[in-house]
């Protein structure tokens, strides 16, 4: 059987990030009416590039419930909120400055801790907010999430060991082979148990590794973004054309 996510294919970065911005806020308008909020999770780097332009501007964003956000981070760099390196800290400056969602419904990983700390108050966070039974796992309604050139998502990098993590829901990653080396990531038992996954990709750079990770085949999945399936839930991808360049073979073929 053939498992392979739907692929959006948008002719360049801003239709893509237009597309990608109107989706979200649908999905979180869904959600808000069945739930009351909608809790979602963002990862940093070219991701937030593609998507605040649209979605922290007009015409769009007069049309979002923004008091129904709840944010989180699915990875982290151990770095301080005032680096350009922080997730949290570039959301902050380009991001939420420029729409209402209230402050307590943020929730940015502590960094003052230790690494080892910091995952540990992130996931007692998650307890707090999510309030999961005995044995259960925060279930979010949104993750987004980036890929990088090596197929690492969220800061789960190839043949890293926390790729094996099945009870956690946030650890450290240290010695990461992309810098800086430290960070902080929700692990895929978490990441898995989502509602909704939607990894976004642009430019040429991200080409190849497209090419891979749509590839099909039977057996385990060696890549990180490759282990990322959804047990209960829907994922997509949203790329542009330059992105999808040498998969387009193998998406004509589905």
């Amino acid at each position: 059987m053939d498992l392979r996510p739907k692929v959006n294919i948008y002719a360049n970065r801003d239709a893509l990030s237009v597309a990608l911005s109107a989706r979200v806020v649908r999905l979180a308008a869904k959600a808000f009416e069945e739930k009351g909020r909608f809790r979602v999770a963002l990862s940093g780097g070219s991701l937030m590039d593609i998507i605040i332009p649209s979605l922290s501007s007009n015409p769009l964003r007069d049309t979002v419930n923004w008091s129904s956000w709840h944010v989180f981070w699915a990875d982290e760099r151990w770095v301080p909120w005032s680096s350009p390196e922080s997730n949290y800290g570039v959301a902050a400056q380009r991001f939420f400055c420029r729409v209402t969602i209230p402050d307590e419904q943020i929730y940015a990983t502590d960094d003052s801790l230790s690494p080892s700390e910091t995952a540990k108050a992130y996931e007692s966070v998650l307890a707090k907010v999510f309030q999961p039974g005995t044995g259960q796992v925060p279930r979010f309604d949104l993750m987004l999430l980036g890929v990088g050139e090596d197929g690492h998502t969220a800061s789960l990098f190839p043949n890293h060991p926390v790729l094996d993590e099945t009870l956690r829901w946030v650890v450290p990653v240290l010695e990461a082979p992309k810098p800086p080396p430290i960070r902080i990531t929700m692990t895929l038992p978490v990441i898995n148990n989502s509602r909704n996954v939607f990894f976004v990709a642009a430019g040429p750079g991200k080409s190849n590794i497209m090419s891979k990770l749509l590839k099909p085949g039977g057996k385990q999945p060696e890549l990180p973004a490759q282990r990322v399936n959804p047990s209960d839930g829907e994922l997509q991808w949203f790329v542009d054309r330059a992105a999808a360049f040498h998969a387009r073979q193998i998406l004509q073929k589905g």
